[in-house]
């Protein structure tokens, strides 16, 4: 893995406190185009993908994208400690120095809009919002207050027993599963975490879906249809969860078929449960339920 050590420009800053997210798309496109290529007796992009703490089988499954490189920086771009400082030293590391020379440029104007974002100054609130009932908490993170029930001030923060992952086309289906779930006609009532519900609107979605798949939710529900495969959302939250269970270890993952297609070959090694088999529908529901009740493994 990488070295700790920071990672500092010219005029002294820290590259370790800049967030990965702020990586521009030229850059990352750059990334990609250097690294996605095989090189023979050199690194590429799995060796990166390695230094990032990506597991074998993730490595596997990001191979199956168009563009890995471009796919493994969004993934991880949205993990909380990720840094640029931790890009450049992991280069580093894997000794693609040719690599820091080409998104140079690129890579000093993201640094810039960070600079210009973080020393704007902040909208100059009430004294009863600054220091009401929580004075001592922090009300600048963009991750509290991203849900109907949470704390705005993230003393308290709304959690559920899974995510569901879903299109818009087969938003019958998911309001079908709330009734079911959320009542307690298989036990216990669940808790289901529906964007259309429960998140507050004007937030930065992709990575408000990451901290409630990552953080909030023990698990993530996939409803598989046509519309589905043609989803970016859709594709974007199943390669995070996946990623944070690499080969269904932790059991994370729940696919439901409902339409029929081909099982996408992410979630081939997990075990689907069918809806679109009339036989099947009877236990359906039952199993569902009991399968977001287990116990998460660690």
């Amino acid at each position: 893995m990488a070295t700790n050590a920071p990672t500092q420009d010219t005029d002294g800053e820290n590259y370790d406190s800049i967030p990965a997210r702020y990586l521009g798309v030229q850059t990352r496109k750059k990334l990609a185009l250097w690294l996605n290529p095989p090189r023979v007796g050199g690194t590429n992009w799995e060796d990166l993908a390695d230094e990032m703490g990506f597991e074998y089988i993730e490595i596997e499954n990001f191979k199956l994208n168009n563009s890995p490189m471009y796919e493994v920086l969004h993934i991880w771009s949205l993990k909380e400690n990720a840094t640029i400082g931790q890009l450049i030293q992991m280069l580093k590391h894997i000794e693609r120095f040719d690599v820091l020379d080409e998104i140079q440029s690129s890579l000093a104007k993201d640094i810039s809009k960070y600079r210009e974002r973080s020393s704007s100054p902040m909208p100059v609130q009430v004294p009863e919002v600054s220091t009401g009932n929580y004075p001592n908490v922090p009300t600048t993170s963009e991750l509290h207050g991203i849900t109907l029930q949470d704390d705005p001030y993230g003393v308290d923060k709304e959690l559920f027993d899974a995510y569901v992952c879903y299109c818009k086309e087969d938003r019958d289906f998911v309001i079908q599963m709330v009734e079911k779930l959320e009542s307690s006609e298989f036990g216990r009532r669940l808790k289901l975490c529906i964007d259309d519900r429960d998140l507050l609107p004007g937030t930065a979605y992709l990575t408000v879906t990451a901290e409630l798949i990552e953080n909030r939710c023990k698990r993530m529900v996939v409803v598989l249809s046509p519309e589905f495969l043609d989803s970016p959302e859709c594709d974007f939250q199943t390669k995070y969860a996946m990623s944070l269970s690499p080969g269904a270890k932790k059991q994370r993952l729940i696919p439901v078929m409902y339409k029929q297609i081909e099982v996408p070959q992410l979630l081939r090694f997990v075990t689907v449960i069918d809806y679109v088999k009339d036989e099947l529908k009877t236990w359906f529901w039952h199993r569902l339920a009991k399968a977001l009740s287990r116990p998460i493994k660690h």
